[in-house]
């Protein structure tokens, strides 16, 4: 009897010679080894459109998807329609999102690894107590275990070896890098207030990080010289120029080769007696505002259009993208990241999920918000990265 591994490299050929889109290749590539060695796909899969960027929402309360491991992916590029993978790799995991990898933290002994959820490739990290200096009582041990935040790379792929690699995160209160292969974190120090985000821009080599009142700083972490790791403040937002009193939350991500794109996020809180209470949790997002930074000239802007561009926030990297393929251009795809109002709730939360769209400050509904809600890891967004071909292949 033939088995799947058996098949002639021309019925191999045939078939992946009708997949249309990057994801499908990678899987195909991945059922086994044969596949991947017999199958024209390995040359033709670069060539591919892609149907990243994809929202991987958050785990499912069916037996059927508990049972499986699986998880759902929305696929903004196929008509907005479900997929479901098995990823039992972050089965209640805690989840953040860059390049098209999964950062995953889980409760025993805080251990953290890279996931590509395509691939199924894997990358192991230190785990996160492995902070020089860092010490904690229970009750900051619960705080640390939900506060996860962000994670950025310095170059896509780590699985390469670029030697200048490092995973950056915002921890809690905390934020460190390290490189494969570590055997602890390396602590950032330097800035004041609360974290917003992080953005590491690849043109200037430099993190930048964006705090309260929209305090930007940056640091080079990939000068093994320089440590320990301060950041230098570079700029604070001039909000009573702009009309802000303040900046509510903030997100921050390169915008071309000497500037900065800060996108603010105001929430409207309601009431427990009022009727959206009900319908959406105790807050829902009101408006969004842009604003570019020049790294050259140190200059402020507001902007009221994308310029074709689409923008995906939440716990996930900030990034942009062109529009078209099922992404609507000026418009800022969000995800709901504050999980300090649910946490502990028996029926989750994350419902604050939708569309944008920057030039009549309308907000679309993306999908209905129970499919969003979360308990441990929440929906993210996963943009396009060049995939391991050649790795998490049995």
């Amino acid at each position: 009897m033939t088995t799947w591994s058996d098949l002639l490299p021309e019925i191999l050929n045939n078939i992946a010679g009708k997949l249309d889109f990057y994801e499908d290749s990678v899987n195909f590539l991945c059922v086994c080894t044969s596949w991947k060695k017999s199958s024209s796909a390995t040359t033709t899969i670069q060539h591919l459109p892609s149907r990243l960027p994809m929202l991987m929402l958050a785990e499912s309360n069916t037996d059927e998807d508990d049972e499986h491991e699986l998880r759902t992916f929305l696929l903004l590029s196929n008509g907005g329609t479900m997929r479901k993978l098995p990823l039992p790799e972050v089965q209640r995991q805690r989840c953040v999102s860059t390049h098209g990898w999964l950062l995953t933290t889980g409760e025993q002994e805080f251990y953290t690894k890279l996931v590509n959820p395509l691939t199924r490739a894997q990358v192991d990290l230190p785990r996160l107590y492995m902070f020089d200096e860092l010490y904690f009582d229970q009750d900051e041990w619960m705080y640390y275990l939900f506060s996860m935040r962000k994670v950025v790379f310095t170059s896509p792929n780590p699985l390469s070896s670029d030697p200048s690699f490092r995973v950056i995160i915002i921890w809690g209160r905390t934020i460190g890098f390290c490189q494969p292969g570590d055997v602890s974190w390396t602590r950032i120090n330097g800035w004041e207030g609360h974290l917003f985000d992080i953005s590491y821009h690849g043109a200037r080599k430099r993190l930048y990080v964006v705090a309260t009142m929209g305090t930007i700083y940056e640091c080079d972490v990939t000068n093994d010289v320089l440590c320990p790791k301060t950041l230098s403040r570079v700029t604070t937002f001039p909000g009573e120029e702009f009309g802000c009193s303040c900046v509510p939350w903030a997100y921050l991500l390169e915008w071309g080769c000497d500037s900065l794109l800060m996108v603010t996020r105001e929430r409207y809180y309601f009431k427990k007696h009022d009727d959206e209470y009900g319908r959406y949790g105790p807050y829902r997002t009101s408006r969004f505002q842009c604003f570019v930074f020049g790294l050259d000239d140190g200059k402020w802007s507001k902007i009221t259009s994308l310029g074709g561009k689409a923008i995906y926030v939440g716990f996930n990297s900030s990034f942009a993208i062109d529009g078209g393929e099922g992404v609507k251009p000026d418009c800022i795809y969000f995800t709901d990241d504050l999980y300090e109002p649910y946490r502990g709730l028996p029926e989750g939360g994350g419902g604050d999920v939708g569309i944008y769209h920057m030039f009549n400050d309308r907000i679309e509904t993306l999908f209905e918000s129970q499919e969003s809600v979360f308990r441990s890891s929440p929906p993210l967004w996963l943009q396009t990265s060049t995939l391991p071909i050649t790795n998490g292949i049995n």
